[in-house]
Protein backbone atom coordinates (compact mmCIF):
# COMPACT_ATOMS: atom_id res chain seq x y z
CA UNK A 1 0.00 0.00 0.00
CA UNK A 2 1.55 3.27 -1.33
CA UNK A 3 0.35 6.90 0.13
CA UNK A 4 0.13 8.62 -3.04
CA UNK A 5 -2.91 5.95 -3.28
CA UNK A 6 -4.53 7.27 -0.29
CA UNK A 7 -4.48 11.01 -1.80
CA UNK A 8 -8.02 11.11 -3.43
CA UNK A 9 -9.49 9.29 -1.03
CA UNK A 10 -8.29 11.06 2.40
CA UNK A 11 -10.36 13.84 0.97
CA UNK A 12 -13.52 11.93 1.80
CA UNK A 13 -12.75 12.36 5.16
CA UNK A 14 -13.50 15.44 7.23
CA UNK A 15 -12.83 17.06 10.89
CA UNK A 16 -16.62 17.00 12.73
CA UNK A 17 -16.57 20.28 15.05
CA UNK A 18 -18.93 20.05 17.66
CA UNK A 19 -19.80 22.78 20.21
CA UNK A 20 -20.83 21.05 23.43
CA UNK A 21 -24.67 22.29 25.33
CA UNK A 22 -22.21 22.36 28.63
CA UNK A 23 -19.83 24.58 26.61
CA UNK A 24 -16.26 23.59 25.10
CA UNK A 25 -15.66 22.19 21.69
CA UNK A 26 -15.29 18.21 21.06
CA UNK A 27 -13.31 17.50 17.76
CA UNK A 28 -13.49 14.45 15.50
CA UNK A 29 -13.71 12.54 12.51
CA UNK A 30 -15.98 11.75 9.94
CA UNK A 31 -16.14 9.87 6.85
CA UNK A 32 -18.25 11.39 3.67
CA UNK A 33 -20.63 8.18 2.51
CA UNK A 34 -23.50 10.24 0.86
CA UNK A 35 -24.33 13.41 -1.30
CA UNK A 36 -24.23 15.64 2.02
CA UNK A 37 -24.21 12.55 4.19
CA UNK A 38 -21.02 11.98 6.83
CA UNK A 39 -20.60 8.89 9.22
CA UNK A 40 -19.24 9.80 12.53
CA UNK A 41 -19.25 8.51 16.36
CA UNK A 42 -22.23 8.78 18.70
CA UNK A 43 -19.05 9.91 21.33
CA UNK A 44 -17.76 12.60 19.26
CA UNK A 45 -21.36 14.21 19.04
CA UNK A 46 -23.62 13.07 21.93
CA UNK A 47 -23.27 16.38 23.90
CA UNK A 48 -24.09 18.70 20.69
CA UNK A 49 -25.95 21.63 20.73
CA UNK A 50 -24.39 22.27 17.23
CA UNK A 51 -22.57 20.40 14.79
CA UNK A 52 -19.93 22.08 12.17
CA UNK A 53 -18.44 19.73 9.38
CA UNK A 54 -14.67 21.24 8.34
CA UNK A 55 -13.83 20.33 4.84
CA UNK A 56 -12.74 21.90 1.58
CA UNK A 57 -11.37 24.59 3.10
CA UNK A 58 -14.54 25.68 4.59
CA UNK A 59 -16.58 25.16 7.47
CA UNK A 60 -20.22 23.61 6.80
CA UNK A 61 -23.55 23.29 9.17
CA UNK A 62 -24.64 19.93 9.98
CA UNK A 63 -28.37 20.44 10.12
CA UNK A 64 -29.68 17.10 10.76
CA UNK A 65 -28.75 13.86 12.85
CA UNK A 66 -29.49 10.17 13.09
CA UNK A 67 -27.79 8.51 15.86
CA UNK A 68 -27.78 4.61 16.74
CA UNK A 69 -26.02 5.30 19.94
CA UNK A 70 -25.76 1.42 21.13
CA UNK A 71 -23.38 1.06 18.10
CA UNK A 72 -22.01 4.48 18.23
CA UNK A 73 -22.99 5.02 15.08
CA UNK A 74 -23.95 8.74 14.00
CA UNK A 75 -24.77 9.83 10.36
CA UNK A 76 -25.07 14.09 9.82
CA UNK A 77 -26.50 15.80 7.21
CA UNK A 78 -24.95 18.85 5.85
CA UNK A 79 -27.21 19.95 2.89
CA UNK A 80 -24.34 22.40 1.21
CA UNK A 81 -21.58 19.73 1.60
CA UNK A 82 -20.64 18.54 -1.07
CA UNK A 83 -17.15 16.49 -0.58
CA UNK A 84 -16.56 12.88 -2.68
CA UNK A 85 -18.02 10.02 -0.94
CA UNK A 86 -15.57 7.09 -0.22
CA UNK A 87 -16.65 4.17 -1.85
CA UNK A 88 -18.21 1.76 0.48
CA UNK A 89 -16.66 -1.94 0.64
CA UNK A 90 -18.36 -5.28 0.54
CA UNK A 91 -20.32 -6.61 4.11
CA UNK A 92 -17.88 -9.26 4.71
CA UNK A 93 -15.02 -8.89 2.45
CA UNK A 94 -12.10 -8.18 4.96
CA UNK A 95 -9.66 -11.20 6.11
CA UNK A 96 -7.33 -12.32 9.20
CA UNK A 97 -3.85 -10.60 8.22
CA UNK A 98 -5.37 -8.24 5.25
CA UNK A 99 -3.63 -5.09 5.12
CA UNK A 100 -5.76 -1.34 6.05
CA UNK A 101 -5.19 2.00 6.20
CA UNK A 102 -6.61 4.86 8.55
CA UNK A 103 -6.98 8.37 8.20
CA UNK A 104 -8.14 10.87 10.56
CA UNK A 105 -7.42 13.75 12.42
CA UNK A 106 -5.46 12.67 15.01
CA UNK A 107 -5.57 15.19 17.40
CA UNK A 108 -7.97 16.83 16.19
CA UNK A 109 -5.74 18.71 13.28
CA UNK A 110 -4.28 17.41 10.54
CA UNK A 111 -5.24 13.98 8.44
CA UNK A 112 -2.37 11.24 9.75
CA UNK A 113 -2.48 8.52 7.02
CA UNK A 114 -1.44 5.22 9.24
CA UNK A 115 -1.05 1.46 7.73
CA UNK A 116 -1.27 -1.40 9.39
CA UNK A 117 -2.97 -5.18 9.42
CA UNK A 118 -6.56 -6.91 10.15
CA UNK A 119 -5.78 -9.06 13.64
CA UNK A 120 -9.20 -9.98 14.25
CA UNK A 121 -12.92 -9.73 13.51
CA UNK A 122 -15.28 -10.15 16.44
CA UNK A 123 -18.31 -10.91 15.65
CA UNK A 124 -21.18 -8.72 17.49
CA UNK A 125 -24.59 -7.52 15.77
CA UNK A 126 -24.61 -9.17 12.52
CA UNK A 127 -21.24 -7.49 11.28
CA UNK A 128 -17.56 -7.89 12.88
CA UNK A 129 -15.52 -5.52 15.09
CA UNK A 130 -12.16 -4.67 13.18
CA UNK A 131 -9.40 -5.50 15.49
CA UNK A 132 -6.15 -3.99 13.77
CA UNK A 133 -3.02 -2.20 14.36
CA UNK A 134 -3.59 0.59 12.51
CA UNK A 135 -2.95 3.55 15.18
CA UNK A 136 -5.25 6.38 15.96
CA UNK A 137 -5.94 8.73 18.80
CA UNK A 138 -7.64 11.24 20.08
CA UNK A 139 -9.95 13.38 17.52
CA UNK A 140 -9.40 10.53 14.59
CA UNK A 141 -12.17 8.72 16.14
CA UNK A 142 -14.93 8.28 13.26
CA UNK A 143 -12.39 8.44 10.78
CA UNK A 144 -12.02 5.65 7.97
CA UNK A 145 -10.22 1.67 7.99
CA UNK A 146 -9.88 1.68 3.98
CA UNK A 147 -8.67 -1.59 2.13
CA UNK A 148 -5.82 -1.68 -0.51
CA UNK A 149 -8.28 -0.84 -3.30
CA UNK A 150 -9.64 2.29 -1.03
CA UNK A 151 -12.70 1.35 -0.12
CA UNK A 152 -14.22 1.88 3.13
CA UNK A 153 -14.48 -1.11 5.63
CA UNK A 154 -14.86 0.68 8.86
CA UNK A 155 -14.83 3.39 11.11
CA UNK A 156 -12.20 3.93 13.52
CA UNK A 157 -13.37 3.95 17.24
CA UNK A 158 -11.81 3.02 20.23
CA UNK A 159 -8.51 1.63 21.67
CA UNK A 160 -8.61 -0.89 24.92
CA UNK A 161 -6.51 0.32 27.89
CA UNK A 162 -3.63 -2.40 28.42
CA UNK A 163 -4.17 -4.05 24.77
CA UNK A 164 -0.97 -3.09 22.99
CA UNK A 165 -1.17 -2.03 19.90
CA UNK A 166 -4.81 -3.22 19.39
CA UNK A 167 -7.36 -0.67 17.90
CA UNK A 168 -11.05 -1.32 16.73
CA UNK A 169 -13.08 0.37 14.33
CA UNK A 170 -17.09 -0.35 13.41
CA UNK A 171 -17.85 -2.40 10.15
CA UNK A 172 -19.08 -0.90 6.95
CA UNK A 173 -21.56 -3.32 7.24
CA UNK A 174 -23.64 -1.55 9.85
CA UNK A 175 -23.09 1.37 8.14
CA UNK A 176 -24.93 0.15 5.08
CA UNK A 177 -27.55 -1.23 7.06
CA UNK A 178 -28.24 2.16 8.99
CA UNK A 179 -27.99 4.71 6.10
CA UNK A 180 -30.84 7.14 6.93
CA UNK A 181 -33.40 7.91 4.51
CA UNK A 182 -33.98 11.32 3.36
CA UNK A 183 -37.27 11.27 5.91
CA UNK A 184 -35.29 10.17 9.34
CA UNK A 185 -33.02 13.27 9.90
CA UNK A 186 -33.37 14.68 13.58
CA UNK A 187 -32.84 18.44 14.94
CA UNK A 188 -28.83 18.66 16.46
CA UNK A 189 -29.48 18.29 20.13
CA UNK A 190 -27.48 16.16 22.77
CA UNK A 191 -27.76 12.31 23.53
CA UNK A 192 -26.41 11.72 26.95
CA UNK A 193 -27.91 8.55 26.82
CA UNK A 194 -26.00 7.47 23.64
CA UNK A 195 -23.77 4.98 25.76
CA UNK A 196 -21.65 2.37 22.66
CA UNK A 197 -21.76 -1.33 23.33
CA UNK A 198 -18.16 -0.85 24.34
CA UNK A 199 -18.47 2.08 27.06
CA UNK A 200 -20.88 -0.46 29.26
CA UNK A 201 -20.89 -2.31 32.82
CA UNK A 202 -17.67 -4.38 32.84
CA UNK A 203 -20.58 -7.39 32.68
CA UNK A 204 -22.13 -6.26 29.70
CA UNK A 205 -19.52 -5.91 27.59
CA UNK A 206 -19.38 -8.06 24.54
CA UNK A 207 -17.22 -11.45 25.67
CA UNK A 208 -14.23 -10.21 23.42
CA UNK A 209 -13.50 -7.17 25.46
CA UNK A 210 -14.19 -9.32 28.51
CA UNK A 211 -11.61 -11.50 27.20
CA UNK A 212 -8.82 -8.94 26.48
CA UNK A 213 -8.22 -7.50 30.13
CA UNK A 214 -7.77 -11.23 31.64
CA UNK A 215 -5.36 -12.09 28.91
CA UNK A 216 -3.05 -8.81 29.28
CA UNK A 217 -3.44 -9.45 33.16
CA UNK A 218 -2.71 -13.17 32.97
CA UNK A 219 -6.15 -14.39 34.75
CA UNK A 220 -5.71 -17.46 33.24
CA UNK A 221 -8.27 -19.39 35.20
CA UNK A 222 -10.68 -16.40 35.15
CA UNK A 223 -9.93 -16.46 30.78
CA UNK A 224 -10.61 -20.41 30.75
CA UNK A 225 -14.13 -19.66 32.76
CA UNK A 226 -15.08 -16.77 30.25
CA UNK A 227 -14.23 -19.15 27.11
CA UNK A 228 -16.33 -21.72 28.56
CA UNK A 229 -19.36 -19.56 28.48
CA UNK A 230 -18.59 -17.77 25.69
CA UNK A 231 -18.61 -20.80 23.89
CA UNK A 232 -21.96 -22.13 25.11
CA UNK A 233 -22.94 -18.30 24.21
CA UNK A 234 -22.14 -19.14 20.46
CA UNK A 235 -20.63 -22.51 19.78
CA UNK A 236 -20.39 -21.55 16.50
CA UNK A 237 -17.16 -19.19 17.25
CA UNK A 238 -14.07 -20.17 17.07
CA UNK A 239 -12.51 -16.89 19.03
CA UNK A 240 -13.60 -18.22 22.50
CA UNK A 241 -11.45 -21.62 21.87
CA UNK A 242 -8.59 -19.54 21.09
CA UNK A 243 -8.11 -17.90 24.15
CA UNK A 244 -8.61 -20.84 25.82
CA UNK A 245 -5.98 -22.57 24.11
CA UNK A 246 -3.67 -19.63 24.82
CA UNK A 247 -4.49 -19.56 28.91
CA UNK A 248 -4.16 -23.26 28.80
CA UNK A 249 -0.71 -22.86 27.21
CA UNK A 250 0.09 -20.51 29.71
CA UNK A 251 -0.60 -22.52 32.38
CA UNK A 252 1.89 -25.26 31.06
CA UNK A 253 -1.04 -27.59 29.77
CA UNK A 254 0.18 -27.94 25.75
CA UNK A 255 -1.58 -31.00 25.66
CA UNK A 256 -4.82 -29.41 26.13
CA UNK A 257 -3.86 -26.09 24.21
CA UNK A 258 -3.47 -28.23 21.02
CA UNK A 259 -7.17 -29.50 21.62
CA UNK A 260 -8.40 -25.84 22.24
CA UNK A 261 -6.45 -25.07 18.86
CA UNK A 262 -7.54 -27.72 16.91
CA UNK A 263 -11.43 -26.86 18.03
CA UNK A 264 -11.13 -23.42 17.34
CA UNK A 265 -9.27 -24.30 13.14
CA UNK A 266 -12.04 -26.52 13.10
CA UNK A 267 -14.42 -23.27 13.03
CA UNK A 268 -12.14 -21.05 12.04
CA UNK A 269 -9.02 -22.62 9.69
CA UNK A 270 -7.73 -19.07 8.30
CA UNK A 271 -6.96 -17.53 11.95
CA UNK A 272 -3.43 -17.30 11.76
CA UNK A 273 -2.76 -16.80 15.41
CA UNK A 274 -4.66 -20.18 16.34
CA UNK A 275 -1.89 -21.81 13.76
CA UNK A 276 0.97 -20.15 15.79
CA UNK A 277 -0.55 -21.14 19.16
CA UNK A 278 -0.95 -25.25 18.31
CA UNK A 279 2.39 -25.02 16.11
CA UNK A 280 3.99 -23.79 19.54
CA UNK A 281 1.71 -26.05 21.77
CA UNK A 282 2.58 -29.04 19.51
CA UNK A 283 6.81 -27.68 20.31
CA UNK A 284 6.58 -28.06 23.75
CA UNK A 285 5.25 -31.39 23.48
CA UNK A 286 8.15 -32.69 21.37
CA UNK A 287 6.05 -33.01 18.68
CA UNK A 288 8.44 -31.38 15.49
CA UNK A 289 6.39 -32.72 12.28
CA UNK A 290 3.08 -31.75 13.92
CA UNK A 291 4.51 -27.96 14.60
CA UNK A 292 6.34 -28.02 11.53
CA UNK A 293 2.96 -28.33 9.74
CA UNK A 294 1.34 -25.88 11.30
CA UNK A 295 3.88 -23.42 11.01
CA UNK A 296 3.86 -24.27 6.92
CA UNK A 297 -0.29 -23.45 7.45
CA UNK A 298 0.83 -20.47 9.46
CA UNK A 299 3.46 -19.33 6.60
CA UNK A 300 0.65 -19.70 4.35
CA UNK A 301 -1.34 -16.93 6.16
CA UNK A 302 1.14 -14.94 8.27
CA UNK A 303 5.06 -14.28 6.92
CA UNK A 304 5.35 -11.98 9.72
CA UNK A 305 3.72 -14.32 12.34
CA UNK A 306 5.23 -17.09 11.16
CA UNK A 307 8.65 -15.67 11.59
CA UNK A 308 7.71 -14.74 14.90
CA UNK A 309 7.33 -18.21 15.86
CA UNK A 310 10.32 -19.83 14.52
CA UNK A 311 12.23 -17.14 16.51
CA UNK A 312 10.13 -18.37 19.37
CA UNK A 313 10.87 -22.09 18.61
CA UNK A 314 14.47 -21.61 18.46
CA UNK A 315 14.33 -20.12 22.16
CA UNK A 316 12.99 -23.14 23.15
CA UNK A 317 15.04 -25.50 21.70
CA UNK A 318 18.18 -23.68 23.16
CA UNK A 319 16.44 -23.71 26.96
CA UNK A 320 16.11 -27.44 27.05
Amino acid sequence: MQPAAFVSIAASVVRIEADREQGGLSVGSGVTIAPSTVVTNCHVTRDAAAIRISGGGNLWKVTGQYADGAHDLCFLHAPSWNGRPAMLGDRDSLQLGQPVAAIGFTGGTGRTLRFGRVQALHSLDGGRIIESDTAFTSGASGGGLFDASGALVGLLTFRMRGAGGSYYSLPVRWIRERLPGEGQWADIHPHPEAMPFWQRDAETLPYFMRAVPLLVEGRWTELIELAERWSAADPGDAEPLRFRGEAMQMLDRPEAAVGAYTAALALGPDVPSAWYGLALAYAVIGNALASERAGMRLADLDRDLAARLGEVIKGLAVSR
